[in-house]
């Protein structure tokens, strides 16, 4: 890293330590360091995604490949559950690591939730395709329940004979942001199939722009 791409990434830092930035910061910061990532994988594959999006490789193509393969045996065997793309930990750790590679202080828990809300926004509307990438199998929508924010997976599954939608998360973070009716007992996530949400900054503090709930 030369001493100009050192100023701008403290520059990032800066922000980040003060939680004064939004998603077109983190989406910017993520291009900025795919190169000084390359050998850090959850850094650089949620970079690549940004970028590639419904052109995904590596893990996260691996990753969709097998929620396509799960929800195509449902109802034939033994249930599978699907975890998220990238843990809070890992992400978390994926981010420090970055830090402290550049001999600066580890951030705090909630400044990756603030990192990973922008993520999740920063990926809405994603198409998902095929193995051979021919085919649209799905898409990626936010959605949001009174304890979490979600970046959801939405396919389809052949029951019966019929096609079911079939929701599951990819991402998930703390909501710390807004307050969320449940919607029922289940406290079941809002789905934003129709809406694109934005996450912005306002004095400090994360926003995200909901349509009304």
């Amino acid at each position: 890293m030369d001493k100009k791409e050192r100023q701008l990434f403290d520059t990032y830092y800066n922000k980040f330590a003060n939680r004064n930035f939004d998603e077109k910061d983190v989406l910017s910061f993520l291009l900025f360091i795919r190169k000084e990532a390359h050998d850090n994988k959850v850094m650089k594959e949620l970079g690549d995604f940004l970028v590639q999006r419904e052109n995904c490789t590596g893990h996260v193509k691996a990753f969709f490949e097998e929620c396509k393969q799960i929800i195509d045996n449902l109802g034939k065997g033994k249930k599978q559950k699907i975890e998220n793309m990238f843990s809070f930990k890992e992400i978390r750790n994926g981010f420090n690591a970055l830090f402290i590679d550049q001999g600066l202080e580890k951030l705090p828990p909630e400044v990756i939730n603030d990192f990973i809300l922008c993520i999740i926004s920063l990926l809405q509307d994603v198409k998902l395709v095929s193995a051979n990438g021919k085919k649209e199998v799905g898409h990626l929508s936010f959605a949001a329940s009174s304890k979490e924010l979600f970046l959801m997976g939405n396919m389809k599954a052949l029951h019966k004979g019929r096609f079911i939608p079939v929701t599951f998360p990819v991402l998930s973070v703390r909501n710390m942001y807004e307050k969320i009716k449940p919607q029922d007992e289940n406290d079941t996530p809002y789905l934003f199939d129709n809406a694109i949400i934005e996450v912005i900054n306002s004095n400090g503090e994360m926003v995200i722009t909901f349509p009304a709930l």
